[in-house]
Formats: structure tokens, C-alpha cells, sequence
């Protein structure tokens, strides 16, 4: 349905040539029609949902679009085993089968299509090796030349062998990793800890004198570029939703070894210092600090790389994203090794099957519902719940157990979506992924069914924390409190998104904000939070127990213009507040006060990761001191218990002249919500937020 229309869309355009819109029409779509996944979903989504969904409470389509993402193969055993160990765990796999034992024979066609796909890879290395060899044949200089008969060499090699040396390694890993993408279009299949697997390949070849520093620091930089490459095809509705054509390749450094000691190393900084020499929006980087095992250099390198402005690295709490693991049934001898995927989720490579972020619930709206008796104030369509009319609530816990009963329906329509969704792709299997589990092999089932060694429910995403802190907190004060106004005219007021009751509006405005150390507002945040896990967590799944968590990717300006006028003062119809970061301009106390606001949230029990963005004027880390400050910064953060920030260091005025003349800035990278993205590649809605975004004038 887009065929002709996405290439003038507000979000992410793509541009198709004739043949290619003239090859859908005669045999892609008439092929589909009726059997793609996201027909099925469409077909069969429960009543409750539709309703949710349609008016943006719920964004839930995004497994039905997509393919999985949202994991990290097992790289490391295929740099160590190449393809044909693979299939000799295949093979041996295979010998144990007995045919006349019902489910062998589908565990055998299983294991039979791993074969299938190592057969594919193998072919993709060995064209690749030809036309090196044919380029080389026609190359005049003879240092290219070498060059090219070097890259048919290693091709030769990988992936079908083991990796022998830091160059095979690289290029091993990346013939996999593109064949996990050609597989199926989705984002977040993440590299992982990449300093820990290719550390023996080159330590090996600087003790071998194989490769220089500078020499493997090029060959890294190389694969950083060819990471930049893909970009992610989405349709309309879910470009809205991770706007910037994301690809969430997450390549992660430091923390812990499986022993749980410091795993920071030499290649751990020349990962740093590939993102510092390239600059491209792929891969996403973060960083894994722990406060008690790594070193002061590597956080001063961290703070080098933020003080760029490219919007990396993400910093990562090492502790808390170990009890999170913990929190997901992970022994801790392998949450030590866990990674950050896609935006701040947590992940264990080659060994955990979940999807990270399933559905979106929109916490605006749920105000909104609590307010008018389940009712859309933009629809004027019954949605929710009968909670009664808000001016009849004698106190503010009757305001309260409304609002967890919006919550609480919205909570339960989406799990039971979530179930269908599940078993709706359990036609879309994905062996190439499945190929570098070893517990799939071994369960003889797919990824997709289940057949990794750790199974872990879906995530269930909180948009709009802010606003809804903010506007209990304003209920609170006003209405039960200091009884400055009554809850009939806040109804009122809000209906009429505060024209002709300005007066209102700047009480709601004056109210107690999130984000400024104030322990009766970050009470709330600490209570309707918990409840919120709570109540995730309470159901199962077929693949184990569900999960919280709060990152928005660019959901938050989508969203917003679902929702009117809030409590919190805000007013209809605009961006809710990004992951767990206070609203633009209502943080006053600086970033210190953010952090300590943002701890009361159970980091840990929002296992699939939650995200803090904070902007920072460039000046502040031009000098020696703003490095120790930020350095300072990054440890309280750790102190407090606070899981992930990441930072926009830059020139305001240089946002707004590029919204103007984008022609001028079409490298500015900036981060959006758990990954960077070009600026002026973002709809304005995003731009306009990432604008409003409160600037920190001081570090400390």
C-alpha cells in the first residue's frame, strides 16, 4: 500500500526505482497477499487490543513487520570451530536421532536446513573470493593489487574454518553477521562483547608479529564502515515509532570476564578509538563500566569519545545489567558476560531467545484514561476500563486504583497479544541465526521455537514516565492536597487543553516535577513503577516469564500526538518525555539531581533495560577539568544504581541552524533514544523534541 507513497513520507523514505516497484507488483505481492505475518496478526488481534492499538495506547505491530533482531548470536564459537565444526555438532547431533521416535523427524529437518545455510555462506565467501581474485587480475598498482589477492585468501579460509588470525576473524564474523541480516529484515542483530572474542586472535598475531597495532586499528575501522552500511526497510507506521533508519548494531566494551574480573584490554580501546576515528551512525557502542573492577583510563577514554558529540558511547551500570540478567534466571557466572543489544536491553550471546521490545504502552494515555473514564479524549471511543467519573474519587488512592486499573487492562490486552504474536511466528523459523546456538543443535529446535539454552518472555515498554509521575504528582498536590482546584475543574481544563484556564495550567505547571531530587515525586516514581513490574511479571509465557522495560526508541513523539493536554501542564497533541529522563525544561536542579531522581525507578527489575538521555553544553568538555567532572558524573551515576545514560554534547544553536539548512549538516550525528542517528534524516517531531531537551549548563 505504500509502494508509491514512501518515498515523500515524513519518516524514513525510501526510493525505489520503476523495475524494482514493477517486480514487487508482478511477484512479491501477489505472492504474499493473504500469508504474511502481519496479515495473520491483523486478522486475528483480540478486540480489546484493536482498540488500544488503534488509538494509541498499544504499539504492538512491530513483531508482525519485522523480523526477530534483538539478540546476539554465537559468534565466538563460529570464529573458533569455522562452519565445518558446526556441522560436524550437526552431523553428530543428527547421528543420535531415531526416525521412528516421533519429533525426530522434525528435529532432523531442522538440523538438515542448519546444513542448508552453511552451504549458503560457504557459497557467498567464495564468490566474494572470486571477484577478488578477478579485481586483483585487472589491478594495475601493485600494493592494491596485494591487497585484493590478500582479501580472496582469507575468503578461502572463512568462514568455513576457524578463524586463524585477527583479519579472518574480522572477516568470518562479518560473512555471518550478513547473513543473519539477508535472512530477514530487522534490526538489532548485536555483535556483543567484541573486545572479549577477538582478543586471542590479536594477541596472537602482535606476539606472532603479524599485525601491528595500526594495522589491526585500520582492519577495525574497515568493518566499522562496512557496519554503516545497511539501513533498516520499515513501514510507515513503525518508522514513526524508530525513526532514523536504525540499524541497532551494538558492539560492546568492557565490564567483566566470566570469572568476574576487570575484562577491559588493549582491544577494548581500539573499539573505543574506531568509533572516535570513523564517526558513522553504526555500530552502536556502548560500554559496560564497572565501578569496582575497571580501570580510571578506560573511563577517561569513555568521556574522550563523549566529549565528540556523535552520541556515543552508551554508558552502562555493569552491576545493575548483571542483576538484571538475574533477574531473567541467568546463574551469575553468565550474567557476568552479558551484553547490551539494540538500544539498552541485556543479552547473552549465542544462548538467549526473547524479543526485547514486543509492544510499547503508551503512559500519557493512560493518565488520559484515568481522567475520562476510559474514554479517548481525541477519539471520543470507549477504550478502557469503567473506573467511574474522576470527580467523584474521594481521595487520592481512589485516583490510584483507577489509574492501575487502566493500566492493569492495558497491561493484560497487551500479554495476551503478545501470546499470538508468538505463536504467529512460529512460521517464520531462522536457521541462519539458530545455526550459532549450540543448544539449538542440540534441542534440534529453532530459534524461534525456543530451542536456545535461556528462554525469556517478551518485553512489554513504558513510554511517557515522566508525564506520568508528573502529572500523579500534580493530582496529588493540587486536588487532594493543597486543594487549589478541584477535580471536576482539572477535568475541565484539560478538555479544553487549558484555553480559559490559564490559571490552571499554571498551577499544573508549578506542580513538583521529576528530575529535581524531590523525594515525595520520586516516591511516585518509585511506587507506580514498582506496581508496573509487578504486574508484567505476573504473567508467563510458553517462553518464560514476561518483562518490563523503558526505552522508547523515538515512540515517545508518535505517541505523544496521541494524548492530550496533562496534569503535568503539558500541553495536547506533543512529545511525551524520552525513557526515563524528566520532561524538556523541567529539570532545574542539574544533572546530579536528574540521577538521584532517576535511581528511585527498580532499574533491576526492568530487565529489558531503561534508558536516560541528557544533553550537555560542548564547552563544558573542552577542558581537563570537564573530563574529571564528567568522569565524577559517571561514577555517582554507578553509586545511585541508575542502569544507562548517554549524552548529546552539543551547540544548541547549531541543532536549530541544521533543522534550517540541513543541506550544511548532513553528517551531524545525534542521539535519539538508545541509538545515534542523522539529524537531519529525523522528522521534525523528533527534531523538535531532541531540541526541547533540557540543556545541563554544569556537570556537577
Amino acid at each position: 500500500d505504500e509502494l508509491e507513497t514512501m518515498s515523500e513520507r515524513k519518516y524514513d523514505p525510501f526510493y525505489l526505482r520503476n523495475d524494482d516497484k514493477e517486480m514487487f507488483l508482478d511477484t512479491v505481492k501477489p505472492y504474499w497477499r493473504g500469508r504474511s505475518n502481519f496479515e495473520q496478526w491483523r486478522r486475528q488481534i483480540p478486540e480489546d487490543l484493536r482498540l488500544l492499538r488503534d488509538n494509541g495506547v498499544v504499539f504492538i505491530d512491530r513483531k508482525g513487520v519485522r523480523g526477530f533482531g534483538e539478540t546476539t548470536a554465537g559468534y565466538s564459537w563460529l570464529l573458533n570451530v569455522g562452519l565445518k565444526g558446526i556441522r560436524e555438532a550437526i552431523d553428530e547431533r543428527r547421528s543420535r536421532l531415531d526416525l521412528a521416535v516421533p519429533g525426530d523427524l522434525e528435529k532432523d529437518n531442522f538440523l538438515k536446513s542448519l546444513l542448508l545455510v552453511c552451504d549458503g555462506i560457504e557459497t557467498m565467501a567464495e564468490r566474494y573470493a572470486n571477484l577478488a581474485e578477478e579485481m586483483a587480475a585487472e589491478e594495475k598498482d601493485v600494493v592494491r593489487r596485494a591487497e585484493l589477492l590478500q582479501i580472496a585468501d582469507v575468503c578461502r579460509k572463512v568462514p568455513l574454518n576457524p578463524a586463524a588470525n585477527f583479519h579472518e576473524a574480522l572477516q568470518s564474523f562479518y560473512f555471518y553477521h550478513t547473513s543473519i541480516y539477508m535472512e530477514q529484515n530487522a534490526a538489532s542483530y548485536n555483535p556483543g562483547r567484541m573486545d572479549q572474542y577477538l582478543l586471542p586472535f590479536y594477541r596472537n598475531d602482535i606476539r606472532a608479529k603479524r599485525i601491528t597495532q595500526d594495522q589491526a586499528q585500520e582492519l577495525l575501522d574497515c568493518l566499522w564502515i562496512k557496519f554503516s552500511e545497511p539501513c533498516l526497510f520499515q513501514d510507515a507506521e513503525t518508522a514513526e515509532v524508530a525513526a532514523g533508519y536504525p540499524m541497532f548494531q551494538n558492539v560492546c566494551v568492557g565490564g567483566v570476564d566470566e570469572t568476574g574480573r576487570d575484562a577491559v584490554n588493549e582491544l577494548s580501546y581500539l573499539i573505543l578509538q574506531a568509533s572516535i576515528d570513523v564517526q558513522l551512525y553504526q555500530p552502536s557502542l556502548s560500554v559496560r563500566y564497572n565501578m569496582a573492577k575497571n580501570p580510571n583510563s578506560f573511563l577517561r577514554k569513555v568521556v574522550e569519545l563523549i566529549s565528540l558529540g556523535t552520541g556515543f558511547p552508551a554508558f552502562h551500570n555493569d552491576e545493575v545489567g548483571i542483576r538484571m540478567m538475574l533477574n531473567k534466571g541467568v546463574p551469575l557466572k553468565e550474567a557476568w558476560d552479558w551484553n547490551p543489544c539494540g538500544c539498552v536491553e541485556t543479552n547473552l550471546s549465542g544462548r538467549m531467545r526473547q524479543y526485547t521490545a514486543l509492544a510499547d504502552i503508551n503512559l500519557g494515555s493512560i493518565v488520559e484514561l484515568t481522567l475520562n473514564d476510559g474514554v479517548n479524549r481525541k477519539s471520543g471511543e470507549k477504550i478502557s476500563v469503567n473506573t467511574g467519573n474522576p470527580a467523584e474519587f474521594e481521595s487520592f488512592e481512589d485516583f490510584m486504583k483507577a489509574l492501575k486499573a487502566h493500566l492493569a487492562h492495558t497491561i493484560h490486552a497487551t500479554v495476551v497479544g503478545s501470546h499470538l504474536l508468538d505463536e504467529i511466528c512460529l512460521e517464520r523459523p531462522v536457521p541462519a541465526l539458530s545455526l550459532t546456538f549450540k543448544e539449538c543443535i542440540e534441542n534440534g529446535t529453532d530459534y524461534s521455537a525456543g530451542g536456545a539454552k535461556y528462554n525469556v518472555g517478551n518485553g512489554i515498554i513504558m513510554i511517557g514516565v515522566a508525564d506520568l509521575i508528573n502529572s500523579i504528582a500534580s493530582v496529588r498536590k493540587l486536588v487532594y492536597e493543597d486543594k487549589s482546584v478541584n477535580m471536576k475543574e482539572l477535568c475541565d481544563a484539560l478538555a479544553a487543553v487549558f484555553q480559559g484556564f490559564e490559571h490552571v495550567q499554571e498551577l499544573c505547571l508549578n506542580a513538583p516535577k521529576y528530575g529535581n531530587d524531590e523525594k515525595e515525586v520520586d516516591n511516585i516514581a518509585a511506587d507506580i513503577f514498582t506496581y508496573i513490574a509487578d504486574e508484567i511479571e505476573q504473567y508467563e509465557s510458553k517462553f518464560g516469564q514476561m518483562t518490563p522495560g523503558i526505552l522508547p526508541v523515538s515512540g515517545n513523539t508518535p505517541f505523544g500526538l496521541q494524548v492530550g493536554a496533562l496534569p503535568s501542564g503539558r500541553k495536547a497533541w506533543k512529545p511525551l518525555a524520552d525513557g526515563v529522563s524528566p520532561s524538556g525544561g523541567t529539570d532545574l536542579g542539574g544533572p546530579t539531581a536528574v540521577l538521584k531522581s532517576v535511581s528511585h525507578i527498580p532499574h533491576d527489575r526492568f530487565n529489558q533495560g531503561t534508558l536516560l538521555n541528557m544533553k550537555v553544553e560542548d564547552e563544558l568538555l573542552n577542558s581537563e577539568k570537564g573530563i574529571q567532572q564528567m568522569m565524577a558524573l559517571l561514577k555517582s551515576m554507578c553509586s545511585l544504581g541508575v542502569f544507562h545514560v548517554q549524552f548529546n554534547v552539543i551547540d544548541q544553536e547549531k541543532l536549530l541552524k541544521a533543522q534550517k539548512n540541513p543541506e550544511e549538516y548532513k553528517g551531524l550525528l545525534i542521539r535519539v533514544a538508545g541509538y545515534t542517528a542523522y539529524f537531519v534524516e529525523l522528522g521534525k517531531d523528533v527534531q523538535d523534541e531532541i531540541i526541547a531537551r533540557t540543556v545541563q549548563k554544569q556537570i556537577i
